[in-house]
Order: C-alpha cells, then structure tokens, then sequence
C-alpha cells in the first residue's frame, strides 16, 4: 500500500496553507488504496496469491458435456478470479498438464457446461483431466488442485464427437506455447518478444 504518512504529517506543519496540502495528499493516499484493494492489487508490490481453493468437482452427463465447480470458502477479497484448465489426453497417455487449455471463468466458480469430443480425428477414445485455481490481478497465481487430487482422476465425456484439439496457447502473460500451466494473468507484468533463432553460417 502506499503508504506518505510521514510526509503528510511533515506538509502539515507549513503555515497557512500546509494543512490543505496534507489534505490533499491524504486523500490521493486513501484513493489509491482503494482502488488497488477493490481492483485485487497494491499499487507498491505484487500481491500474495490467495489462500488455495478446497476443491474442484466435475462431472460428465455422457452424452459430450461437462460441468464444473470450484469450492472456496476462503477468506478472500473483492476482485478475485477463478481459472480452471483441462487437457485432452489419450487414454494410454500419462496424467500430466503439459499443454492444458484455460478457462477464465472471472469471479464465478462455476463453469458453463462445456461440449467435449469423446474421441480425437482417427476415432481413438480420449478422456480429460482437470486443475483449477485462484488469482488476484495483481498478484501471483493460486496453488493449483486437480480434480481427482494428486494423481488427477481422468473424465471420458461420452457421446461419439471426434475432434483433436488444438494445441493450447496458455494465457495472460504466460509464453504463447501453452507449456506453462497455472499462468492465469501470467506471473510477469510483461511478457519479452521471443527473437527469431539466427541460422548459423
């Protein structure tokens, strides 16, 4: 938080028109503050993550649809955002988020029912697993929880669509190959230009 008490209270003692000046800057102070808090930020630093959600269920209506919620009974403040990520994964694949694709679903902790593919473009079954996790725009991002626990539990959708995704991109900040799960808004403010490796002569 910004934080000009000192100098606030040092403007004060300048006759005559110190205390408006003290005033003034008091009030850009607070304003300041306010916003940062209500916009989940601090004008000074990067906030701490939030406190880690309690969970994530989903569930499958075996016709192609998914749903899912977040539960989070944590102390928390105004301007949270909650993320889930999913990846599409074969059914000899391991349970790992290499490449997973986000969802943003900003303050809500429940997902839109999401039409899923129950097989990739050559008819082989997949199946799905998912993370989700908490982040305040103006801060770092929440530890993730997997839908199962540790050892993700893997959901098959159903239905008979076939469609390999595509590869995911990632999110925020994170860098456009998709390979940094649980960015959120990101973990950097700015994220650099990947230069064009030079051939070498």
């Amino acid at each position: 938080m910004v934080d000009v008490n000192k100098e606030i209270s040092d403007l004060r003692q300048i006759p005559m028109f110190g205390k408006y000046l003290g005033n003034a800057l008091k009030l850009l102070q607070d304003g300041i503050n306010g916003l940062g808090v209500n916009l989940g930020g601090d004008p000074t630093q990067t906030i701490s993550p939030p406190p880690t959600i309690q969970g994530l269920t989903i569930k499958a209506d075996g016709n192609g649809s998914v749903h899912g919620v977040i539960n989070d009974s944590s102390p928390i403040q105004k301007g949270i955002h909650y993320f889930v990520e999913y990846q599409q994964l074969r059914t000899t694949a391991p349970l790992t988020f290499s490449q997973p694709h986000v969802v943003h679903l900003g303050t809500s902790r429940t997902m839109n029912p999401m039409a899923l593919p129950a097989k990739d473009d050559n008819g082989n079954p997949v199946h799905y697993i998912f993370q989700a996790y908490s982040q305040y725009p103006g801060g770092e991002p929440g530890e993730k929880i997997r839908y199962g626990g540790t050892t993700p539990t893997p959901i098959s959708p159903g239905g008979n669509v076939s469609m390999t995704l595509l590869p995911s991109t990632g999110s925020g900040t994170a860098q456009g190959t998709g390979q940094q799960p649980g960015s959120g808004f990101g973990t950097v403010l700015f994220r650099r230009v990947v230069a064009a490796k030079r051939s070498g002569r």
